[in-house]
């Protein structure tokens, strides 16, 4: 009787083929493409973080606000701000370069001016000549915000205006919201923010005042 297990015995036998093992091109390819995209990420990030240098009007990021806003500006006589400490505000300058408006850095006055607005294409020129005849009182500083910008709307880019009025202050550029004038409670301009030296509001101003009245509430910051 043969039977299969018989039969097989002298015979020579078949060997199953090894399966081969699957190729690493594919996985080397991907890694290729992996790799490639990551370093075109980090060339993007160093190219974004150079662009970040550069003016952009409004500035491109959120003006920071570290603080209570100031309640909103209605009545100089009666005004809730006064005795309030300021916010701090971080955002860019007129370079593109990180600039704060700190209440550390009183005693201050911040005036806060929009491109398109004729009160404040006026007295742009008058503080400058201001400063360049008598400066500010000694130990006070004077910093601007250049603030709700529409490149819509007249006399835009605001830098290109301030360049032209020989404007020399440090200047912050706001945000597409304004939020740094909004911090400041203020809704039109000019405004004038007078900070003490320990960062609390003394008064604050809105629309075309005269430099003597510039000039004598800023020298009653003087410490």
């Amino acid at each position: 009787m043969t039977t299969r297990a018989s039969r097989s015995r002298g015979m020579p036998r078949h060997r199953t083929a090894p399966i081969a093992a699957p190729s690493r091109a594919p996985l080397v390819l991907v890694g290729a493409i992996l790799a490639l995209i990551t370093v075109a990420a980090l060339v993007a990030i160093l190219l974004s973080s150079t662009a970040s240098g550069t003016l952009a009007e409004p500035a491109r990021a959120a003006t920071v606000v570290d603080g209570a806003a100031l309640p909103a500006f209605s009545d100089p006589v009666a005004d809730a701000a006064i005795g309030q400490s300021i916010p701090t505000l971080t955002g860019t300058d007129l370079s593109g370069e990180v600039i704060s408006i700190d209440p550390g850095d009183g005693p201050m006055v911040v005036v806060a001016v929009a491109h398109w607005c004729p009160s404040c294409q006026a007295e742009v020129p008058r503080l400058v000549d201001y400063l360049a005849s008598s400066g500010m009182p000694e130990g006070v500083r004077i910093v601007a915000l250049s603030t709700s910008i529409d490149a819509a709307r007249p006399n835009y880019p605001p830098s290109a205006w301030l360049d032209r009025e020989e404007w020399t202050v440090p200047t912050m550029v706001d945000d597409a919201t304004s939020g740094g004038l909004t911090a400041l409670g203020m809704t039109s301009f000019p405004a004038f923010v007078f900070v003490n030296g320990d960062g609390t509001v003394a008064q604050r101003l809105v629309g075309q005042i005269p430099v003597e009245t510039f000039d004598q509430v800023a020298r009653s910051l003087v410490p």
